[in-house]
């Protein structure tokens, strides 16, 4: 494999964890820095409840990470290059290195910012790129590179070139 990079939703349920056992300290400094305020007591019911609130849809989030066991995969071997996305269908596919013609990493303005990465093939579909994971995008284009070297990529893995959207 010339490019691989995995990561489990196992990790993300331990990050969704630690932000629930954070909750309870949340709620100590709140009391402790805010007691002496006018009004605390109500203020403090108020916090107490959007506490509770969003420990409740943290566990229902972690249960959920827990149950699937999906993961986010991306990977470059001689003949396929392969990405994976445990919700999103449009960042799944595997395709061939040789058929692709170009990465084009976009910067959409217009009602506000969008950002995205398109994989061009030879017979005109056009791939994205997951972006809300870590993976080293340099590496992965070198591996790409790598195999066919006629692809086109973008000067620098991590900026985008500014396109105005239209309306």
């Amino acid at each position: 494999m010339l490019f691989h990079y995995k990561k489990s939703q196992i990790r993300q349920a331990v990050s969704v964890a630690l932000n629930m056992l954070a909750i309870p300290v949340i709620l100590y400094l709140f009391q402790h820095f805010f007691k002496d305020q006018l009004d605390f007591e109500k203020i403090y019911d108020v916090v107490k409840k959007g506490a509770i609130a969003v420990a409740v849809v943290l566990a229902v989030i972690l249960a959920w990470l827990l149950k699937r066991r999906d993961k986010f995969e991306i990977y470059v071997t001689e003949k396929e290059f392969y990405s994976h996305h445990p919700i999103f269908e449009e960042w799944c596919f595997r395709i061939s290195p040789l058929d692709i013609v170009a990465i084009e990493h976009k910067l959409n303005i217009g009602s506000g910012y969008m950002t995205n990465i398109n994989v061009q093939m030879k017979n005109g579909e056009v791939h994205q790129l997951c972006m809300n994971y870590p993976y080293s995008r340099k590496n992965l284009y070198g591996a790409l590179k790598q195999v066919n070297p006629k692809i086109q990529l973008p000067s620098n893995a991590n900026t985008f070139n500014h396109q105005r959207k239209r309306k």
